[in-house]
């Protein structure tokens, strides 16, 4: 290698570390930054569906995420809501099963869109607050290897801005295995198949009880004075069933 080569060399490695040091310096946008990465996605991946569990984590992950793709991944072609039969928002489904199509429209409005009369959420929580244990589908005639039955308790709080709502109690949640269950077409073009190692929810009946009539708003920035307003303490979330809450956001 020439000398000019040498030099020329050592030109472009003083040029590359200076650039190195001007982005380092100077603030420049890093999209390997994990303190931007997990603003640019989700930030965690999803649940594999490969257990009746898991499958209910998948369902809680897309709440959390407000991942209205991968929710319309895990209910079958034949999938019904149950509402409690003491619950008046199911009145409008007594006659007609609430379906696959009722819960991806009230969950895109909810996660992404809003309804006609609902801002949709700024941010979702849902815990379940006790083991997701499956056992045996207790319904007649139904195998206990392709359908297991898992009822836990959750809580779910939907933010939205100056809002909260909530819901708390039971769920019952009936889920088959791929190999049994009823795939819907929309799945079936996306490449879904009949397959043991996936599972999907089949029914879901609502166990809640709501516990508040009204929603109150949520109390202004700290150093905003309202003359209206009552003492913090005083705000609580709006509590609702899961039936109400979907009611709500279907329209």
């Amino acid at each position: 290698m020439t000398s000019a080569n040498v030099r020329a060399l050592r030109s472009a490695g003083g040029l590359a570390l200076l650039v190195l040091v001007s982005l380092g310096t100077s603030g420049c946008f890093n999209p390997f930054d994990p303190r931007i990465a997990l603003g640019l996605g989700k930030s965690e991946p999803p649940p594999v569906p490969a257990t009746a569990e898991n499958t209910l984590l998948l369902f809680q992950w897309c709440w959390r995420q407000r991942a209205i793709d991968e929710y319309r991944e895990i209910f079958t072609d034949d999938y019904e809501f149950q509402f409690s039969s003491l619950d008046s928002a199911g009145n409008a489904f007594r006659d007609r099963p609430w379906t696959r199509e009722d819960e991806l429209i009230a969950a895109t409005n909810l996660f992404v869109g809003g309804s006609a009369t609902e801002p949709p959420a700024t941010s979702i929580q849902l815990d379940f607050t006790s083991g997701l244990v499956d056992f045996p589908d207790s319904r007649p005639g139904k195998n206990s290897i392709w359908h297991r039955e898992i009822r836990t308790e959750v809580i779910l709080r939907v933010n939205r801005g100056d809002s909260q709502l909530e819901v708390r109690g039971p769920g019952l949640f009936f889920l088959v295995r791929g190999d049994s269950a009823a795939i819907p077409q929309e799945l079936k073009l996306k490449g879904f198949v009949p397959n043991k190692d996936r599972w999907y929810i089949e029914r879901w009946e609502d166990e809640t009880i709501a516990e508040g009539a009204a929603a109150r708003r949520a109390p202004p920035p700290d150093g905003v004075a309202s003359a209206s307003a009552p003492p913090r303490s005083q705000f609580r979330p709006e509590s609702l069933t899961w039936g109400t809450l979907k009611a709500a956001f279907r329209h």
